[in-house]
């Protein structure tokens, strides 16, 4: 998820941590389109009537790769003459190439950026604009997606696709000990206990050194009230106390503070290690890959909240489709049309079945839903989700890792939850706000 411990991701989607597995879901089609273009100097170029486009992005393998792969000859086969010249690289490598590739002014025609990056990368003034593009809207998009791409009153991009995090339960292990799937915080530490035995935890969740402990930390923070401005209030102390008992009773283990969210959290919930887990729906392939079922094996409940009628806020994981500020006239219009594209309902749908993402519009998301309800916690979830930066926005790097290092203090028992969250809020109070830029 992270080049050298950078302290923000995915989400995961990262971010969350993006991971796409081999996919399983429509279009035999994509067989036949597989094959990306070779890496070359961004900007494009053009002669004798042809004209290359360049692309960037991090989906190297599963239904990812097959959604950009088929995109970008379908763009070709609608724009003859026109060429897509794709490079990918590993995930942990793209902020860090984009942010050189900034530095040089050399930016690709179209870069894919995680959400959470797109304040910092736009800080360098080498993404175009596009708000005051031909076809630019708003409308009709969830909120927090379009918030997410908005740096100082300024759009980005257009969100490829949308997810965030549940809470994911073995049915079995359920009904054998009589439980419901929780709803408060009380309920998810009362179930995890009682389902803890015999070689099995009740829950397991990430608490890594990285921003995937922060991303699965912030809907018990938010939900509560808390703010990232003051993570040393009682709301706050309150929500990594949760997790902190859940490990010291053994409801969970303390190979939390090195699991990942995925593979590591997946695969304790696959091998029945533990009776649940946090998690989101980019796991889907591994499921349906073991022969699980949703409503059957295993279901979804939204994050429980500390007392009922608290209103669950979640972050928002995904990536983002921008314009590098590089190229002619004509390859700027080529790549905004490539984005604009992927916009339409169709193949909005198309593309975000591949990707195991929720849509960024609610009416596409809507026959999504139609095709099984597992997504169904994850689009009430995204209504009122949040943008991870959006008090901090270029700065929140730095916030999440103070807030990861709390995690793993707490957690290691090196300090308690209220004196790690002191110490973290020492590092945030010089953290600018977004607020007033």
């Amino acid at each position: 998820m992270h080049a050298a411990k950078r302290s923000y991701g995915a989400g995961r989607r990262r971010g969350a941590a993006r991971r796409r597995w081999q996919f399983a879901v429509v279009g035999v089609a994509l067989i036949a389109l597989a094959g990306a273009g070779c890496a070359s100097s961004p900007g494009g170029g053009s002669s004798g009537g042809k004209v290359t486009i360049t692309e960037l992005d991090y989906f190297t393998t599963g239904g990812a790769n097959q959604a950009v792969i088929w995109w970008n000859k379908k763009f070709e086969q609608e724009h003859p003459g026109v060429t897509v010249q794709r490079e990918v690289v590993p995930y942990a490598d793209l902020i860090t190439k984009v942010l050189l590739d900034a530095s040089a002014g050399d930016l690709p025609n179209i870069v894919m950026i995680d959400n959470p990056d797109v304040p910092e990368v736009a800080s360098t003034g080498q993404l175009r604009p596009v708000g005051n593009l031909p076809g630019f809207t708003t409308q009709g998009y969830y909120q927090g997606d379009m918030n997410e791409c908005e740096y100082k009153g300024i759009y980005y991009c257009y969100p490829i696709g949308t997810d965030t995090v549940g809470i994911f339960y073995n049915k079995q292990m359920f009904a054998a000990a009589h439980l419901s799937p929780p709803a408060t915080w009380a309920q998810l530490a009362s179930d995890a206990k009682a389902l803890t035995k015999n070689g099995v935890y009740g829950i397991a969740f990430d608490a890594t050194g990285d921003e995937q402990s922060t991303w699965q930390l912030e809907p018990y923070l938010w939900s509560n009230g808390a703010s990232l401005t003051k993570v040393n209030s009682p709301q706050s102390v309150q929500a990594l106390q949760l997790w902190t008992e859940m490990v010291n009773d053994g409801s969970a283990s303390k190979s939390v503070l090195q699991w990942g969210q995925d593979p590591d959290v997946t695969q304790q919930f696959l091998n029945k290690e533990a009776a649940m887990i946090e998690d989101g729906p980019w796991i889907f392939p591994e499921l349906n890959a073991a022969g699980w079922k949703y409503n059957q094996q295993y279901g979804i409940v939204p994050i429980p909240v500390r007392i009922l009628g608290q209103k669950l806020i979640v972050p928002l994981g995904g990536e983002t489709w921008d314009l590098g500020n590089s190229g002619n006239a004509e390859q700027q219009k080529l790549a905004w049309d490539w984005i604009l594209g992927q916009q339409s309902p169709s193949v909005m749908l198309y593309t975000s079945l591949l990707h195991y993402y929720l849509p960024a519009k609610p009416a596409v998301a809507a026959e999504e839903l139609k095709q099984g309800p597992s997504y169904a916690v994850f689009a009430t979830e995204t209504a009122h989700a949040r943008p991870r930066t959006t008090e901090y926005g270029a700065s929140y790097p730095k916030v999440s890792e103070a807030i990861w290092t709390a995690i793993q203090s707490a957690i290691t028992g090196t300090a308690s939850p209220p004196a790690a969250l002191n110490q973290a809020q020492s590092t945030i109070s010089a953290v600018p706000e977004v607020s007033g830029s």
